[in-house]
């Protein structure tokens, strides 16, 4: 009797000391009502319906995501603490916020799935407005299987802030991420009346898309974009009718715009700039540098105000509607590129096919060659755009003397035959060049394997009309399209293919406009 007395309050005694240590890691379902978190310096707990339960790590998700449900995600973070979620093929629709943060906290969200989010009238997909929620958003993918499709009711952002919301300090680390705004809402910032700042993407795929008159990130409807850090990942940003790609909205600024690293493409809506002002404000203080890859592209002009720049100001005009008046195109803002290096700026001309045109300058970084063989500061080279027009290049001359490793590639003519063609190589920069209207640089990628062993990183081709440069690394990623390359120059014409299957390779040609003297040997 004693023993059973003993073991009984053994148990006991355990229970009461393991069950306030226990933290459940839980899935909560939608289906079953909407889910508030509530995270202090106590600890976090999460409830549905009447029920609160500790949970430090939940799973809120859906039996079936391919079903839509109007139940919703509140996150509130008290002040000093931080919340934790992970959202796992969620589908919301409601008339409300598919998902609120408040406090004065921060909140992390974790992607699983694919979580599909979409609000009413003025309410973000994930809206975080920045008087409610006062701490940061921080969106992430550590699994790397994360998708967020997220899309604001009309006056709000995808993610951000909703009506009259400001759309601040939000960070996104992770995941494939489509964030796209209702009318006057931006894809990733401030609502209408409203602007986003302290805006960092730090990894994913990350498509942000601006409602009318709003940016794709940054400033809603008549909202300045401040602040903006793209450090790595891929970002597509589209702005609205009359607001920048990246920066304000409809007759918002956009100041304090770094890109360091990464792939971005910015491209304006009607009037605005691809990074910068919208309509008829502007943009200032961008800066890009290390091996960021930049492609802008200011959005056109209408009957009443010029196009934006591709980097700076929107479109304005000279006059008065009730008078006479002039169509001026937004002027463009030199970036700070003292410290691009392996990176470069495209700029394309506003209404022009990106995929297929090519930019009308390019700016490339110090780790580039500003001639072939030679590194320099970040120079900009003026595109060729036509067969009429004449190459002048940059007036620098460059003699070719330096031996050839010639089993890594082969110049040949019309003929098939090798042709006399001469190099030079500085660091890590390698040119091939030839005195001739046509010659064709071919090899295999093996080679091309070989030779970034070596340390050569990008190949300069020149030939009497025309000059082109690639780097390897982006040769190589062109590898399922067959073992053998070649680039073609006929003229003014270039071409660059993977030969097996014929496919067209010329989206990673830069081509220069550079006047060389060739010092040919026989090779």
């Amino acid at each position: 009797m004693k023993r059973k007395k003993l073991t009984a309050s053994m148990i006991a005694l355990v229970m009461s000391v393991s069950l306030p240590m226990t933290t459940y890691a839980a899935n909560w379902y939608l289906e079953d009502g909407s889910v508030t978190v509530n995270a202090d310096n106590s600890g976090q707990t999460v409830t549905q319906g009447s029920t609160s339960t500790p949970d430090e790590a939940p799973v809120i998700t859906q039996r079936g995501s391919s079903a839509e449900t109007s139940n919703t995600i509140t996150i509130n973070a008290s002040e000093n603490a931080t919340a934790n979620v992970t959202i796992s093929n969620v589908n919301i629709d409601t008339s409300s916020a598919a998902i609120a943060t408040s406090g004065k906290g921060n909140v992390n969200i974790e992607l699983d799935g694919t979580n599909t989010l979409k609000s009413g009238v003025d309410h973000a997909g994930l809206e975080k407005n920045s008087d409610g929620n006062q701490g940061k958003l921080t969106i992430t993918d550590e699994n790397e299987n994360g998708k967020l499709i997220a899309t604001g009711g009309d006056g709000a952002a995808g993610i951000g802030g909703g009506l009259y919301g400001d759309g601040n300090d939000i960070t996104i680390t992770g995941g494939e991420i489509t964030a796209t705004g209702g009318d006057c809402g931006a894809g990733i910032g401030g609502g209408t009346s409203a602007g986003g700042k302290n805006i960092t993407i730090a990894g994913g795929k990350v498509t942000a898309t601006g409602g009318k008159g709003a940016a794709g990130i940054g400033g809603g409807f008549y909202g300045d974009g401040n602040d903006i850090i793209i450090t790595d990942g891929k970002v597509t940003a589209t702005g609205g009718d009359y607001g920048a790609g990246i920066g304000g909205g409809n007759h918002g600024e956009g100041k304090n715009i770094t890109i360091t690293d990464g792939e971005a493409t910015a491209i304006g809506g009607l009037n605005g700039a691809g990074i910068g002002g919208g309509l008829q404000k502007n943009g200032e203080k961008i800066t890009v540098s290390g091996d960021a890859t930049l492609k802008v592209q200011g959005g056109p002009t209408d009957e009443w105000d010029g196009a934006g720049a591709g980097i700076g100001n929107g479109g304005s005009h000279n006059g008065d509607f009730s008078g006479s008046f002039t169509p001026v195109n937004g002027a463009e803002t030199e970036p700070d590129t003292s410290n691009l290096t392996t990176g470069k700026i495209e700029y394309y001309a506003p209404g022009a096919d990106m995929t297929k045109d090519e930019p009308t300058s390019t700016i490339l970084g110090s780790g580039q060659p500003a001639s072939p063989g030679e590194t320099a500061a970040p120079v900009e080279y003026r595109m060729q755009t036509s067969a009429s027009e004449p190459v002048q290049g940059n007036g620098k001359s460059t003699g070719y003397k330096a031996p050839v490793q010639g089993h890594f590639y082969q110049v040949v003519g019309q003929d098939g035959k090798d042709m006399i063609f001469a190099t030079a190589q500085k660091k890590d920069v390698l040119a091939i060049a030839t005195d001739s209207d046509f010659a064709m640089l071919t090899g295999k990628m093996v080679d091309i394997e070989a030779l970034r062993k070596q340390g050569v990183r990008r190949i300069i081709f020149a030939t009497k009309r025309a000059t082109s440069t690639f780097l390897l690394s982006e040769l190589l990623e062109k590898r399922a399209y067959g073992e053998t390359w070649s680039l073609i120059h006929d003229g003014e014409n270039v071409a660059f293919t993977a030969v097996e299957k014929m496919m067209d390779i010329s989206s990673i040609l830069t081509r220069l406009q550079t006047k060389f003297k060739i010092n040919a040997t026989e090779q």
